[in-house]
């Protein structure tokens, strides 16, 4: 196990290659939104979208703690691999299987990732109680899943929502068991940012290919355009944050971890929603799924955002967050009653809304970092003496 004191280690080569497989599952996801964005398609989305990220999570919070980097640790990750692969292929089929080859891929991937904790226990003695909770907690959550094999849908879908909800529960209900074995916030912060880099790809991609097939009339250039303007904005909104934000320690740590998934979600869907607008470039936005994948994706983007500052310990002032409340709130009026506007102007009001939130976030973590500067370099207070 890693110590407080060995130092902030970066993402290893291993991590970067691991990320590879899930690029391709996001890619799978949105595919399937573009193909279905109903309400039927949002929820499968969704719910597929947590299944793979909670699959990321688990084996980056493992190599947080644990990661040796030899040869057993680096043919179980590989193994892990190819199971997060077959999750991907299995999403993008339509068969009536597909939901059960999904099961036996998440399966193999959270067997995988019991395996190494179980090694983990061998060797690492002091970390043997937050180890057991996950053994038992993603153990419960595996079998919930194992067992789904075994039962039609939707029954299946359900026993797959229950067996997350019991790997979610896990460190909440261990906190004081998982506390004991110290993180390197740094090293996680770091593979946050590249997963979200992965998700906000999907925008940029969208842009390209979209683009790609589309004589360059103007209305789909200012879409495509627009789009990318609307990535840049939110790409610059995460990380800003993240360089100048002061994470909360405890529970409120969780607000961190746990909201990247609606965030990256968030993201996923509105690389859809751009690849959407751009088929549908001079068109009127009368597709509320496509409305809801851009400017509810938005919307829900700066929610989580808005969250991350509550659980920071670096507090921001309060008008910033009411505005920013301000914008989610316009984002979610173009996502329910935009139908009358052209896809393009819809584009471009959900960019300037997300240009308008940058610079909010900017200000105000600039703001925040000044306040900070100024307290730490400020004299000390002189005390009277009477």
């Amino acid at each position: 196990m890693r110590r407080a004191d060995d130092g902030h280690r970066h993402a290893t080569w291993l991590e970067l290659f691991f990320d590879l497989v899930f690029v391709a599952a996001v890619a799978r996801l949105g595919e399937g939104l573009v193909e279905h964005p109903d309400l039927a398609g949002f929820v499968r989305f969704a719910g597929l979208f947590v299944a793979v990220a909670w699959a990321w999570m688990g084996f980056t919070y493992y190599a947080n703690r644990f990661d040796t980097d030899d040869v057993p640790y680096r043919a179980t990750v590989s193994v892990a691999m190819l199971a997060v692969a077959a999750m991907g292929v299995a999403i993008g089929e339509v068969d009536a299987n597909w939901s059960a080859r999904f099961a036996i891929a998440y399966v193999a991937v959270r067997v995988l990732l019991l395996v190494l904790y179980a090694r983990a226990r061998r060797h690492v003695p002091d970390a043997r109680g937050a180890i057991d909770a996950y053994l038992v907690g993603f153990g419960l959550g595996a079998a919930l899943w194992l067992a789904s094999i075994a039962v039609p849908t939707p029954a299946r879908y359900v026993l797959w929502a229950l067996g997350l909800l019991a790997e979610f529960a896990t460190p909440l209900a261990a906190w004081r068991a998982v506390s004991a074995a110290p993180i390197d916030r740094e090293h996680l912060s770091e593979r946050f940012g590249l997963f979200t880099i992965i998700v906000l790809g999907e925008a940029v991609v969208a842009v390209v290919t979209g683009t790609g097939v589309h004589v360059w009339a103007g209305a789909s250039v200012t879409v495509a355009a627009t789009g990318f303007i609307a990535a840049v904005a939110m790409w610059w909104i995460y990380f800003d944050f993240e360089t100048g934000s002061r994470p909360g320690r405890g529970l409120r740590a969780f607000v961190s971890s746990y909201g990247h998934v609606p965030l990256w979600m968030a993201l996923a869907a509105f690389g859809a929603g751009t690849r959407m607008a751009i088929d549908d470039a001079g068109a009127l936005a009368e597709l509320s799924g496509e409305r809801w994948a851009l400017a509810g994706s938005a919307a829900v983007f700066l929610l989580v955002i808005g969250a991350f500052h509550l659980a920071s310990t670096r507090a921001e002032h309060a008008v910033f967050g009411l505005l920013r409340l301000g914008c989610i709130a316009l984002l979610l009026v173009l996502a329910a009653a935009g139908e009358r506007f052209p896809v393009t102007t819809l584009m471009v009001l959900v960019a300037v809304t997300l240009a308008v939130a940058m610079l909010l976030e900017a200000v105000s973590m600039r703001d925040t970092l000044r306040g900070a500067l100024r307290r730490a370099v400020a004299p000390p207070e002189r005390v009277g003496v009477g």
